[in-house]
């Protein structure tokens, strides 16, 4: 185990998820077509909540009913243009990290990058084991790091389910510091569109799209 190793691996996570949330921003956030959809989202907001006030003092009820409905159908359409801006990039930056695993697997394949203090339970061993190959040989050598033929450190394991492959410290890494730079640098969706699918499945286009496909739109929502 080198700490250089796991650094590496978490900053090239880091850089990464940096790098995709400053495209995003230029080339998405930065749009005159995401500003016109955030317009009409605050002008449809502002129009439900209007027609919502409306409603609970009108003397006539099925008209202010269906000034709501038709207001409350247009304020999920434009959360839902807004869910799907936000949904791209997130899209794209899933498909790199997907390539960078690949990348740092093969340049990490068969190596000890860490050595864990506990012993993980079955499940979780065939991610921390993943792509590695211990010998006897290794389990033989000093408690400390030590030189293989080639110059590189070869770190003892006592255990053999103690090591742990660049898989278990990458995934680690995604659910921390990924996460961490993007809540720093992301674009983070206006109030009224945080919602993700469920915003989308708000909008009638698509509940309309989904239904043809045979799936129940309501529990779909259910689940989400």
């Amino acid at each position: 185990m080198t700490v250089s190793d796991i650094l590496k691996i978490a900053g090239t996570v880091a850089a990464v998820q940096a790098i995709c949330d400053l495209l995003a921003r230029r080339w998405i956030f930065s749009s005159e077509i995401y500003d016109h959809q955030i317009r009409a989202l605050r002008r449809a907001n502002g129009l439900f909540d209007k027609a919502a006030a409306s409603s609970t003092v009108a003397t006539n009820k099925d008209k202010a009913a269906k000034k709501l409905a038709k207001a409350e159908e247009e304020r999920a359409a434009c959360a839902a243009d807004v869910a799907r801006r936000h949904a791209s990039p997130q899209i794209f930056t899933s498909i790199i990290f997907l390539l960078l695993w690949k990348i740092l697997g093969v340049e990490y394949a068969g190596k000890v990058v860490a050595v864990l203090p506990f012993q993980p339970f079955g499940l979780l061993q065939r991610l921390t084991l993943r792509g590695l190959e211990i010998s006897e040989e290794l389990l033989d050598l000093p408690k400390t790091a030590v030189a293989d033929a080639a110059g590189r450190m070869v770190v003892h394991v006592e255990v053999l389910t103690q090591a742990c492959s660049f898989a278990f410290i990458y995934v680690l890494c995604s659910a921390s510091v990924k996460f961490i730079v993007h809540q720093l640098m992301g674009q983070k969706p206006p109030s009224g569109a945080g919602g993700g699918f469920g915003d989308m499945l708000g909008d009638a286009r698509v509940q309309r799209s989904i239904r043809s496909l045979g799936f129940d739109v309501e529990e779909l929502k259910k689940n989400m």
